[in-house]
């Protein structure tokens, strides 16, 4: 006998504490791409945040999930949701009727050709201009590799970005393009900066010198003498020791730049495997002939 599954989705958004004000700071970096737009339908919609910030704008939005916990919950905030599977809306909905579509986090749900099948019937429910985005666990991040893809329990596959934007050309959308979303944090290291936390050769040198030479004797032979020390010195010593200490510092330089080139790599290195753990892509629908299904 099968467990009841009825309603986990929205019983796991509460486990991982999303709330509208999260989404909010999340999704909120997405609205930009609605701009101009009347009708837009969001596919997977969950609570259905992203529906009511659309709404706020003076958009005409639709949210769809399978859920009913999650969407009773967001009727009951007077969001416009309907309980319905993404693939039978899309069929049943008007051709050309969408000026937009926004799906978040839910290819990485579907095999590779249910993928297709959403973006065809997408492309289908789309009028001329109007456009799509779908966002995804970030494949070129490390952290979605360690932790955050593996907590759901009904993720199939990684999309790369890439990918997404083939599979959107391939069935008739213009131009795809891809991108991270900056309000998903890097978790992994933070700020991180490993070049050495000293000042360069040329603000703080290793080697200074500035010697100061005292005499034994007391008064003005003392001085007297002190003087003769140093002027002999300056003209027979400190020339040499000059030279060594610039040695000392040239070769100091070369190895801070040598220890600081390699550690900027690193860092580097390091920062592109720490990269925001939400990527998306978008493209709009261009002229040509809408695909027919069966």
């Amino acid at each position: 006998m099968e467990s009841e599954l009825t309603g986990l989705d929205y019983e796991f958004l509460r486990y991982i504490h999303v709330s509208p004000a999260s989404q909010r700071r999340i999704q909120g970096f997405y609205l930009p791409f609605f701009r101009g737009c009347r009708r837009v339908a969001d596919l997977g919609c969950g609570d259905g945040d992203f529906v009511a910030m659309l709404s706020e704008q003076g958009i005409e939005a639709i949210g769809v999930d399978s859920d009913p916990r999650c969407c009773a919950a967001a009727q009951a905030r007077k969001v416009n949701v309907v309980c319905q599977d993404v693939f039978d809306y899309l069929r049943q909905v008007e051709e050309g009727s969408l000026d937009g579509i926004f799906s978040a986090h839910l290819v990485e749900h579907l095999t590779y050709p249910q993928v297709i099948s959403l973006l065809e019937l997408s492309y289908r429910a789309l009028c001329e201009g109007g456009v799509i985005v779908l966002t995804t666990p970030n494949v070129r991040g490390l952290y979605p590799h360690l932790e955050s893809f593996y907590l759901h329990f009904g993720h199939v596959s990684f999309y790369h970005p890439r990918l997404l934007c083939f599979f959107l050309e391939h069935v008739g959308f213009t131009d795809p393009k891809m991108g991270e979303n900056p309000q998903m944090a890097a978790p992994l290291w933070g700020d991180l900066d490993l070049r050495l936390k000293i000042p360069p050769p040329d603000k703080q040198p290793l080697f200074s010198l500035n010697p100061q030479l005292a005499s034994r004797w007391p008064g003005i032979l003392g001085r007297l003498v002190q003087r003769v020390k140093m002027s002999l010195a300056k003209r027979l010593v400190l020339p040499y020791l000059n030279q060594l200490a610039a040695r000392g510092n040239a070769r100091w330089a070369e190895f801070y730049e040598a220890v600081n080139g390699s550690l900027a790599e690193l860092t580097n290195l390091l920062r592109n495997l720490d990269r925001p753990v939400e990527c998306y892509v978008h493209a709009t629908k261009g002229s040509r002939p809408v695909p027919h299904f069966d």
